[in-house]
């Protein structure tokens, strides 16, 4: 039986780039915690099945996706009465300062870059891990 409830839900459409998040996930002891998807299509099928007590403490998005990005799905999650109250993130390797702004205007609660080496993907992982535990079980590198 698959697991409910999920702290992180993550899209990232490409493969490798999954793969690298669920290394750093597992190397903070934080998998069991973390639900990812290869589309924005995904997450939103995935969200209408779930009850409002099942939705997750953080949704992390790429920006740069094909069909719907990061920022339209952000978008679309932040208008929806339903889903507006979860937290969202962006990530990606490149962001106009301008994008973040609007974003973050819009809803969006902060947005990241994705960085290239390991460590810095470490980073980020515990950087979300930090978002949805409470401030006294704060993960440090």
């Amino acid at each position: 039986m698959q697991k409910q409830c999920y702290r992180i839900l993550l899209v990232e459409d490409d493969a490798d780039d999954r793969y690298i998040m669920h290394q750093a996930f597992e190397e903070l002891s934080f998998t069991d915690e973390v639900k990812m998807f290869s589309a924005g299509e995904e997450l939103n099928a995935y969200l209408s099945r779930l009850s409002p007590n099942a939705f997750p403490d953080l949704i992390v998005l790429d920006y740069n996706m094909p069909a719907l990005n990061g920022a339209e799905l952000a978008l679309a999650l932040k208008k929806d009465a339903v889903f507006r109250t979860i937290p969202v993130v962006l990530y990606s390797t490149g962001m106009s300062p301008k994008m973040k702004r609007d974003l973050v205007e819009s809803g969006v609660l902060y947005c990241y870059e994705k960085g290239m080496e390991y460590r810095e993907v470490l980073e980020l992982a515990r950087s979300f891990t930090n978002l949805v535990r409470p401030a006294d079980v704060l993960v440090t590198g």
